[in-house]
């Protein structure tokens, strides 16, 4: 069987069949508002490319694979490199968690996959094609978001990327959904953003509202 193209050589072929208009081959700019040129297909093939990482000599603690399902308009190493920067920041999971980032076998497998895809593999959760998951072992991030964010985060891209990494990565660790405890505080990043922040304001990291439960 021969070998999957590279996430990188999905985009290269795409822009040059004219299926998905993107004006450059890397991830646009995270902190700042989407393209208008890109376009995220809500199916895909269905296969993924694996982030390459350092090898480490221990692998204590929850270990974790980042892939990016490809045809999608994103750089697979800029990806995995937020995903680690955000589940290794000490204003997130990493204050009670030691998660490592590995490109074998792993604990999690955290998946950005098209809208259709990431529906299939949520399953029987409804996410109906916008929203993102945690299903046993796979969080998924629904690319459309990861491209779009939500209304509570416009502006921010960046910040929504890191809310829905360390949301779906705590449910995988145990964390639950919770409310908002107040008009006007910040929403604990087990909120439900995405849906809406019911008076909170937009907050992509955990608070003590989340690590109390």
């Amino acid at each position: 069987m021969a070998a999957s193209p590279s996430a990188e050589q999905a985009v290269r072929r795409e822009r040059t069949d004219g299926e998905v208009e993107v004006r450059r081959d890397r991830d646009p700019d995270p902190s700042g508002p989407p393209s208008p040129a890109t376009r995220i297909p809500e199916r895909g093939p269905g296969t993924f490319a694996v982030a390459a990482a350092a090898p480490r000599g221990s692998q204590n603690g929850v270990t974790y694979r980042v892939e990016v399902e490809q045809g999608l308009p994103f750089n697979t190493a800029d990806v995995a490199r937020l995903v680690e920067e955000t589940l290794s920041d000490q204003r997130g999971w990493a204050t009670r968690h030691t998660l490592v980032r590995v490109d074998g076998h792993a604990d999690l497998r955290i998946v950005l996959a098209t809208p259709e895809t990431a529906d299939e593999l949520c399953a029987p959760l409804d996410t109906g094609g916008r929203l993102s998951c945690r299903n046993g072992d796979d969080v998924v991030l629904n690319a459309w978001r990861w491209q779009f964010g939500a209304d509570g985060y416009t502006g921010d891209l960046r910040a929504y990327r890191r809310y829905v990494i360390n949301h779906e990565t705590g449910h995988a660790l145990g964390y639950p959904h919770v409310g908002c405890p107040g008009p006007g505080r910040l929403a604990p990043v087990m909120l439900q953003q995405t849906k809406g922040l019911a008076g909170c304001r937009p907050n992509p990291w955990p608070s003590r509202v989340d690590l109390v439960h």
